[in-house]
């Protein structure tokens, strides 16, 4: 909790709780500055897309799936300035603000900001990982949502149907990929796929594109991922960067099947 004395006539209480903490770790991390770095806020608002995003972490840890217009009412009895930065008020915090900050993000590409974010976060705390995991998971959502065929070139999700890893193959699904090092388990890499998306094309993506600066940043001796990992391209992939793999093959190929038919028990 924290006390206003900014007049001898009465004291203002604001609650802090357990914000306090979560902002005194994005300001030692340097949360905001990180995103004000990639993308500068327009003169015309207050609030730097750092700040808005420190309160967008903020309030999904207190007030979560709510709509962004209510993001004002969340910090009416929170100390904003302390919490988020000097001057920023309850009120700055409108939709209009979180919106804009929302489409620079995207703009900037997400998963690549995230990515660098987490290196300097790992390098910060001192995490020295020897190994990072790739895995994927779904998330099922209600209602309905129309697929528009003649957008298709655009790098949006679609929420349609796949294979549904929480038992609700009747509704459309959102996909999380997510490489995590494995000493405090933080991801350092993060995307968002299509509801249908295959997961070993998603895992050769990722093998192609992304184990290099992973390796670099994280100086990861081991990949870990399942059977999903264990195709050509996949494999060509880390040959080709000199990247040591763990993982499983599948039981479709007919030697592991041989191969496990002829294990006895002790």
């Amino acid at each position: 909790m924290a006390i206003s004395t900014s007049s001898l006539s009465g004291l203002t209480i604001k609650r802090m709780d357990h914000l306090g903490l979560v902002s005194g770790m994005c300001r030692e991390l340097g949360i905001a500055k990180m995103i004000d770095a990639v993308i500068p806020k327009n003169n015309e608002h207050k609030v730097t897309h750092g700040e808005a995003f420190v309160a967008m972490l903020l309030n999904g840890l207190g007030f979560h799936s709510r709509t962004l217009h209510m993001f004002a009412d969340f910090f009416a009895d929170k100390p904003t300035e302390r919490l988020i930065g000097p001057g920023v008020q309850a009120k700055h915090l409108n939709d209009d603000v979180l919106g804009r900050c929302l489409d620079a993000l995207y703009e900037a590409d997400v998963s690549s900001l995230y990515q660098v974010m987490a290196e300097r976060v790992v390098d910060t705390l001192g995490l020295a990982s020897n190994a990072v995991h790739l895995d994927i998971t779904s998330f099922h959502v209600d209602g309905e949502y129309a697929v528009d065929e003649q957008d298709s070139e655009t790098k949006r999700i679609e929420l349609v149907k796949g294979y549904s890893r929480d038992h609700r193959p009747e509704l459309n699904q959102v996909i999380l990929e997510l490489i995590c090092e494995n000493q405090a388990g933080i991801p350092v890499y993060m995307q968002a796929l299509s509801g249908n998306t295959n997961d070993q094309k998603a895992f050769a993506e990722v093998t192609r594109h992304h184990i290099q600066c992973l390796k670099a940043a994280q100086q990861c001796r081991y990949f870990v991922a399942d059977a999903a990992l264990y195709t050509e391209e996949s494999i060509t992939a880390l040959a080709t960067q000199n990247q040591l793999f763990i993982s499983r093959v599948p039981m479709t190929i007919k030697d592991a099947r041989q191969h496990v038919s002829n294990v006895t028990e002790a």
